[in-house]
């Protein structure tokens, strides 16, 4: 009896770590939500004839990752991506982890040198695996140098510069990436993930290819974690384990009346 009420204790402690980390990651970008997830475990059946298989607690398995499309917020930055669809931005993490990582925040920032990167530094790579650069300044067709006075990204994820008032260059395209199975990617933190066997390598593609979804300019990625649902979970979980640790309570104290009597 006490086993089979340790393990409800111990999943239910488990259900409210996750869904807590959900909650607190509600507000991140690209953050995808994560659930907790049980299996019976039973006692060996008689060989009665009419034998039954009795409860013996739960089994903890692994959370597993919600990769379902968290909704776009408007923010009119050209270099905010928000992706619609499965595809996954590339990260070059190749000197810090020894391989490429994948994210789905869209938060583009430059760096001094033209650097295309992330909040920490970290460059995004075009379809071809390279860093990506938005030069400040161009030369015209007059030889004349120009400054950077726009940038677009379109659905496809070309990167188009403006210089002065009517230069136009086409930079590069930025890369993205989708997996047989996201599900079982590694995370990171900071909503980082690197490739497993269970989720499969990387297919590289861009915007609007088949499988990768369209990337919206001007927009981020929100959190799919609905915070009324996850409330809900939390109170359910909660109420499990309060009620285990009555239970673990009740056996105590009959153990300890038969140790006294």
């Amino acid at each position: 009896m006490l086993s089979v009420v340790r393990s409800g204790l111990s999943a239910a402690s488990q259900e409210i770590s996750v869904i807590s980390n959900n909650i607190a990651n509600a507000s991140s970008l690209g953050f995808k939500k994560s659930s907790a997830n049980f299996s019976d475990v039973y006692t060996e059946m008689s060989d009665s004839k009419n034998a039954s298989r009795v409860g013996n607690g739960v089994r903890e398995e692994a959370p597993r990752r919600n990769h379902s499309q968290g909704s776009l917020i408007l923010t009119g930055n050209a270099l905010d991506l928000g992706l619609n669809g499965q595809g996954m931005f590339i990260l070059d993490t190749s000197e810090r982890l020894g391989e490429l990582s994948y994210t789905r925040n869209g938060a583009i920032n430059i760096r001094e040198d033209g650097k295309l990167v992330n909040a920490d530094g970290i460059s995004y790579l075009d379809i071809n695996a390279q860093e990506i650069t938005l030069p400040f300044k161009a030369i015209n067709k007059d030889g004349n140098e120009e400054a950077l006075s726009e940038v677009k990204v379109t659905a496809e994820g070309f990167l188009r510069a403006t210089y002065g008032i009517d230069n136009y260059i086409e930079i590069t395209q930025i890369g993205l990436a989708r997996f047989a199975d996201e599900t079982q990617l590694r995370a990171l933190g900071d909503n980082i993930f690197t490739a497993t066997p269970e989720s499969g390598q990387a297919t590289i593609g861009a915007g609007k290819d088949l499988g990768f979804g369209k990337i919206n300019s001007g927009s981020l990625e929100a959190s799919n974690t609905d915070i009324t649902a996850e409330l809900t979970l939390l109170i359910r979980a909660q109420q499990a384990f309060n009620g285990s640790a009555k239970m673990m309570q009740a056996d105590a104290d009959v153990t300890r009346r038969l140790i006294d009597s």
